[in-house]
């Protein structure tokens, strides 16, 4: 008896090990490596320094990165970011609900073709500068190293005395010198005559 289930067991595991095929093809169909994240990071805190300085401060609850054919950054939990001053403050404050952050490449000021690292940052975007104004839109584009925030969307410019609405906008990173391009909206007249 105990060698008729030894053959029956042997013969149960052959047919299973026989029925197990993969096909490359048809497993590449439900994804490949680099849709997997080499990277993952819970409470992420990340500076970035210039001449031995702080200069941002980037907080996070996830971060998820990817390194494929360029570096990739995703923050699907949103992120806080702190832009430092020459005086160590924080001169503007950026929050959002996501952002994703990767290299492109344009053309600098001078025409010239440069790899610029980019973070896209979306959902629920607001920026507030150390003055009070603040910035609400649902896209805002950071490019990093030429330290400016530009948008195509809708914007709202809440001042401590006014609100001022339109479409397309670019700022420094302190968000202390900015515009919008189609403006709409309440502002005052005496402040175009200074």
């Amino acid at each position: 008896m105990d060698l008729l289930i030894r053959i029956w067991l042997l013969f149960f595991l052959l047919v299973i090990f026989s029925a197990c095929e993969n096909d490359l093809s048809e497993v590449r169909k439900f994804g490949y490596y680099e849709d997997v994240p080499s990277e993952i990071g819970r409470d992420v805190e990340m500076m970035y320094s210039d001449s031995m300085k702080v200069r941002v401060v980037v907080k996070a609850p996830l971060l998820e990165r990817y390194s494929g054919a360029t570096l990739v950054e995703e923050f699907n939990e949103g992120l806080e970011v702190d832009f430092i001053g020459e005086n160590l403050r924080t001169t503007s404050k950026l929050t959002a609900n996501k952002a994703i952050k990767k290299i492109i490449t344009i053309k600098d000021e001078k025409g010239r073709t440069v790899r610029e690292p980019v973070v896209i940052i979306q959902e629920n975007v607001i920026l507030r500068s150390s003055s009070g104004d603040t910035l609400k839109t649902e896209e805002l584009i950071w490019y990093e190293n030429m330290g400016k925030l530009e948008s195509g969307k809708f914007v709202t410019i809440i001042k401590p005395e006014e609100v001022i609405y339109g479409y397309g906008f670019d700022s420094d990173k302190d968000f202390a010198r900015w515009r919008i391009r189609q403006v709409t909206g309440r502002f005052k007249v005496e402040q175009f005559n200074d």
